[in-house]
């Protein structure tokens, strides 16, 4: 398994999901990156714009890898949308 914060391993959780299914950007525990985080195994995430909060009460806290918060801001806020962008961002970084 990749490891957590590795572009390729949000690339494949992304093209895992149902491309038609909107996530809320909006909601730090319901954005598309606290999904992915959640799934990789953190059961308390949650996510602001810079970082990522892997424990509760915000213990733990990492900077997100460049790129990341652009792919889940952009709209629209579906999971096939930010696989595209993500290809495009990620490779580049």
């Amino acid at each position: 398994m990749r490891p957590t914060f590795d572009n390729a391993a949000l690339i494949d959780w992304l093209a895992a999901q149902d491309p038609e299914q909107y996530y809320d950007y909006i909601s730090c525990r319901e954005c598309l990156l606290a999904q992915y985080l959640r799934c990789r195994g953190f059961p308390h995430a949650f996510v602001d714009s810079e970082r990522a909060h892997l424990r509760r009460y915000g213990l733990d806290a990492r900077d997100l890898p460049p790129g990341w918060n652009d792919i889940a801001h952009a709209k629209p806020w579906t999971f096939g949308a930010a696989l595209a962008r993500a290809r495009q961002v990620l490779k580049c970084h």
